[in-house]
């Protein structure tokens, strides 16, 4: 199936509008989010960039469970944009925006040049998913560079016969997205397996087959080199290994995931972008050989989601389902032209605008409401909007010496306010999730704040920043409310009124029970 017998080309014209519609788009659906409060992920990621830029090694001191990918990414905006907190957004988008770019030309190189388009179109507003959850700069945003440049790779083998250096580049590439999430991997093996099966086919060289390995072998080792080197100096890579494999073994177990948040998540998807679980079977009116590779690419994806009840999870299905749907839409394209009987150019154009309308048509309130509008809807569950706030307190009531406490999990504040944290749990998900290893860290935890007591401790008193949970060990939130009660005295908070938030200091013994955030100062020695 190719554009050039299927589908007729676009002028230079059409080509530059289309494109210029699609950077547009991709405008209209960041204008309002791209500063709105970090939520907590990007605080954790935020924070353990601030070590990082500091020399200190983010899985000794931050218990995070993320590879240390998004951590160089976000360091990288840090860098970059210093003192500009949304920068790991704008850069985030710039690799979205890339991988878009990437998308077309893997359309292209597959089917022809009237694929890109479509695709590009689709997988601008689906990799946002309904109703806009995904503004944050979270992992997946960056990872789908380069997963996808890593196809890219390969597509390009197939294209200019098989060379160990491409092996080599797409092992490069693919550690890399490794090292953003390890979920990837039924993606990634899909693409080598096709690729060593491929290559034998047309070569029978199993000489040349060991050689192209042995690249990707050594590409993965020299990216691990560079993308692990930090942390294996510091401590042989074993805060690394505890907090990214050994914890994620559990959390992987724990009531996060389950096949009815994939179900339930795709009946999200099918509400809102129902026509998209149709126009892929239109490919079959037409059908390719390589259709069959990108249902099992769609299909590796939906086994990389890991049936999370995260919606950001689902993002890397997003790219293999635009791609499916631009076929389906050249096929239906084709069909009509033919039914014409003679070359025309507005069926598929006019397919094209109608599918992106209807996967818009949801969001559209999300796309015309005023940014203060947007943060308050998107963030008055969760105690994101007050973080700022608190953190420019916790800062003016500390110095850059003094350690604090996060009693929650909001990260963001140390990152806000520029303060480190006195034990390594910037989060308290690894000691509230029930787990094997949950009351080792509280035990740890609590050790760390009883030799160490903080300056100060911002508790969060809201249900979502504990994860409390059935099987939950108890000793870690006994043991804070007897601390904060002996040691410490409440300073002021963040006061939620009537959907209007703001400091309050002194807090009034009603304006507790309205907080989302209390600070503490620890008491003077006597």
């Amino acid at each position: 199936m190719t554009s050039e017998s299927s589908f007729p080309r676009g002028g230079q014209t059409g080509r530059w509008l289309g494109i210029a519609g699609i950077v547009f788009l991709f405008v209209a659906l960041r204008w309002n989010s791209y500063d709105a409060p970090f939520i907590r992920d990007e605080g954790e990621y935020a924070y353990s960039a601030q070590l990082l830029i500091h020399g200190i090694a983010p899985y000794q001191h931050a218990f995070i469970q993320k590879p240390p990918m998004i951590i160089y990414s976000y360091a990288l905006a840090n860098l970059l944009l210093p003192g500009v907190f949304w920068a790991p957004r704008l850069l985030a988008y710039l690799f979205v925006a890339l991988a878009t770019v990437l998308l077309g030309y893997i359309a292209r190189l597959e089917f022809g040049k009237g694929f890109a388009l479509p695709a590009m179109w689709l997988a601008t507003p689906m990799i946002l998913l309904p109703g806009i959850d995904q503004f944050a700069a979270n992992t997946e945003m960056f990872m789908l560079l380069p997963l996808l440049a890593t196809i890219a790779v390969y597509l390009r083998s197939r294209h200019r016969g098989h060379c160990p250096k491409y092996w080599l580049m797409a092992g490069i590439l693919g550690f890399t997205t490794f090292c953003y999430k390890y979920t990837t991997l039924p993606v990634l093996g899909f693409v080598f397996v096709v690729w060593s099966v491929e290559q034998w086919r047309q070569t029978h060289d199993a000489r040349l087959l060991r050689r192209s390995w042995l690249a990707a072998v050594l590409g993965a080792l020299l990216a691990a080199i560079f993308e692990l080197g930090f942390f294996l100096a510091h401590d042989g890579g074993t805060r690394l290994w505890e907090c990214t494999v050994a914890f994620n073994r559990y959390y992987a177990a724990s009531n996060n995931f389950a096949t009815a948040y994939l179900w339930s998540r795709f009946g999200t998807f099918w509400s809102n972008w129902w026509i998209l679980f149709f126009i892929p079977w239109a490919a079959l009116l037409r059908p390719g050989p390589r259709v069959g590779f990108w249902l099992g690419m769609f299909v590796s994806a939906i086994f990389a989601t890991g049936a999370s009840g995260y919606a950001q999870y689902y993002i890397v299905v997003m790219p293999f389902w635009a791609l499916l749907s631009a076929v389906g839409i050249c096929a239906l394209a084709s069909c009509i032209t033919e039914w014409l009987a003679r070359p025309a150019r507005w069926p598929g154009c006019l397919l094209t605008a109608a599918i992106v309308l209807l996967v818009l048509r949801p969001d559209v309130p999300w796309l015309t409401c005023p940014r203060e509008r947007f943060v308050e809807v998107k963030m008055s569950a969760f105690p994101f909007i007050g973080s700022p706030v608190v953190a420019r307190h916790v800062a003016e009531l500390s110095s850059p010496d003094d350690f604090i406490f996060i009693a929650g999990s909001e990260p963001q504040i140390l990152y806000y306010a520029q303060r480190f944290s006195r034990s390594r749990f910037i989060t308290v998900y690894p000691l509230m999730i029930p787990t094997a290893v949950a009351r080792k860290y509280q035990l740890e935890a609590i050790a760390d704040l009883l030799r160490h007591p903080p300056k100060l401790i911002v508790s969060s008193p809201t249900p979502n920043s504990w994860l409390w949970q059935a099987g939950t060990p108890p000793e870690f939130s006994e043991f804070l409310n007897q601390f904060l009660k002996q040691d410490y005295v409440l300073v002021g908070g963040y006061v939620t009124d009537k959907e209007k938030g703001h400091w309050s200091e002194p807090l009034a013994t009603n304006q507790v029970a309205n907080a989302d955030l209390l600070v503490f100062t620890h008491k003077p020695a006597r």
